[in-house]
């Protein structure tokens, strides 16, 4: 209990200790170095098409950045925060800054440290310390091999896969010899992906969210998990060895918690108290260690880049279909136990990915990626393998006064679409202002149709320097 108690303590101040101690590591190659600093302010308006959808208020987003260099030491700092109209009210977590422990997180204002470290150079070697964002792959959006940071889906779909990353307290080298180099990755404490509340704009639909809707006055209140005890035991490792050259190829290696969400199942609960009900959905995120590996390549020809990866994943815990948890068909108060729903499997994911420039000032990017499960499933899981097909061309227009860019997808498997388009025109090299329209279909058990409720339209001004 007083271990628990010391790390838990760490972890809520572990962002302001971190700072103040690498800055006191490196300070004296500092003196009389310069600083550069780089920062942007987002504000963000959303109008929700579907009027039965949760609404969003109006955001406000800034992020500072921090270098300062000295002969062999770096000090880098990533501050992001706001206020996220996403939150619903009442705001049910009154702590300033992010929690490195919590999966479901609704505070607003935020501040949130996306990256914190201190870096030391010695010839073709490099360490750093802090928190910290890898970017292991080739593909967009779900790169296979990205598995080291989790994933913060408030915004799920919304946010830029960069955004999407939660920055986790790590230590890391990276050693480069010719054409060769070699990294390595500890992240001694697991750091959980974070989920939206049943009742903000992007936690999509569910079985449980189904049950509120057909009962009135009903709130969803779901459950913080456990996470993995704090031993070294538990903690994640990760290996890159890379190769440059006219095909540049790398081998990925990853051992440690599965970032992706899935969920346990406990017992869905209906309590009335007084005009109230209140919901206890029955399942919890769950977390379970992975073993993978993995491969990734990428060449350039002229107008054409290719880009590939895939990632074989020993004993991955996914979900069965949702209409065999145990959900009862006619909800009513009490409490009802629900059937297990973890199934232990090994999975193929892989998945390749095309640049090309059309003309000066347009470049068109085409992906597919499948996960496959292997093994005999029988009728356990929606589909045995998952495919996504993606299609992007972004235009420049007036000397790149105008910018546009159009997104779709599709998966093929159940027929659910993505169609995203936007426009912006850049006033200076420090404002630009655009909207953005995203349209989901498909049925609700789908990646992109669990979402369809969620059309809107977004108009943003940014102003960066």
């Amino acid at each position: 209990m007083k271990s628990k108690a010391i790390y838990l303590l760490i972890v809520r101040h572990q962002a302001t200790t971190l700072f103040l101690l690498f800055f006191l590591l490196a300070a004296p190659s500092f003196a009389g170095d310069p600083f550069s600093t780089s920062g942007r302010l987002d504000l963000r308006g959303v109008e929700a098409l579907d009027r039965d959808s949760a609404k969003e208020e109006p955001g406000a987003a800034g992020r500072i950045k921090l270098d300062a260099n000295g002969e062999s030491w770096k000090l880098h700092s990533w501050l992001e925060g706001g206020w996220d109209g996403a939150v619903q009210r009442p705001v049910r977590e009154h702590s300033l800054f992010k929690n490195y422990d919590k999966v479901y997180q609704s505070n607003t204002p935020y501040l949130e440290f996306k990256e914190l470290f201190v870096s030391r150079a010695w010839n073709d070697l490099e360490v750093r310390a802090g928190i910290q964002r890898f970017a292991w792959g080739r593909l967009d959006e779900y790169p296979p091999n990205d598995l080291l940071n989790p994933w913060d889906y408030s915004r799920f779909l919304i946010k830029p896969l960069e955004d999407r990353k939660i920055g986790v307290p790590s230590l890391s080298t990276t050693f480069t010899r010719g054409d060769w180099t070699w990294d390595t990755v500890w992240v001694p404490v697991l750091v959980p992906f974070r989920l939206p509340l049943p009742n903000e704009r992007w936690a999509g639909s569910s079985l449980a969210t189904s049950i509120a809707r057909s009962v009135p006055n009903a709130g969803i209140t779901p459950r913080e998990p456990d996470l993995p005890d704090r031993r070294i035991e538990n903690s994640t490792v990760g290996v890159r060895v890379k190769r440059a050259g006219d095909v540049e190829w790398a081998l990925n290696l990853f051992h440690g918690y599965d970032p992706r969400p899935v969920f346990r199942t406990t017992a869905l609960s209906i309590i009335p108290q007084g005009t109230n009900i209140f919901i206890d959905p029955g399942y919890v995120p769950d977390f379970h260690r992975i073993s993978v590996i993995g491969l990734d390549a990428a060449a350039v020809r002229g107008d054409l880049s290719l880009r590939a990866e895939a990632a074989y994943a020993m004993n991955r815990y996914l979900n069965i279909r949702r209409e065999l948890w145990g959900y009862p068909v006619v909800p009513s108060p009490g409490v009802h136990p629900l059937n297990p729903i973890e199934q232990k499997r090994d999975t193929l994911d892989y998945g390749i990915g095309a640049d090309y420039r059309l003309f000066e000032d347009a470049l068109l990017t085409m992906q597919a990626q499948q996960t496959l499960i292997l093994g005999n499933i029988d009728l356990l899981y929606e589909k045995k393998a998952e495919t996504t097909l993606w299609a992007n061309i972004k235009i420049g227009w007036m000397n790149q006064k105008i910018e546009t860019n159009v997104n779709v997808a599709y998966n093929p498997e159940h027929g659910d679409t993505l169609s995203k388009a936007s426009g912006w025109y850049v006033f200076s090299d420090a404002w630009k202002a655009g909207i953005i329209a995203i349209s989901l279909n498909g049925p609700t058990q789908s990646i992109f149709g669990r979402f369809a409720r969620n059309d809107q339209v977004d108009a943003e001004l940014i102003f960066s320097w």
